[in-house]
């Protein structure tokens, strides 16, 4: 499968997110990785085709894992880093303020 600009750019934002937020610290690694890769895949730089089918077995299968996580790795526009929606920290409670006895 050729995969387009679109695509590539579409992949390697779910691949940040998983390099962001995976607990695994080998995959998010692999995502890491494999973003780099494909970010210098329009110089040729690393020899990274723009066709699927040719990538290596990790590759393929780290791609595959960001795309099964899109769902739930997710950056809201505006936001500086992605989130895991499972695993999102509830706000914490304001402390009342304490009152000075001037």
């Amino acid at each position: 499968m050729k995969l387009t600009v679109n695509n590539l750019q579409t992949m390697m934002q779910y691949l940040r997110n998983v390099a962001e937020v995976d607990p695994n610290d080998q995959i998010a690694n692999a995502a890491s990785d494999l973003t780099y890769r494909l970010e210098g895949a329009g110089t040729s730089v690393f020899n990274m085709g723009m066709n699927f089918a040719e990538w290596s077995i990790l590759d393929q299968e780290t791609a595959k894992y960001a795309i099964g996580k899109r769902d739930q790795y997710i950056r809201v526009p505006g936001a500086r880093h992605a989130v895991d929606l499972l695993r999102v920290e509830k706000p914490r409670r304001k402390l009342p303020k304490r009152l000075s006895n001037a």
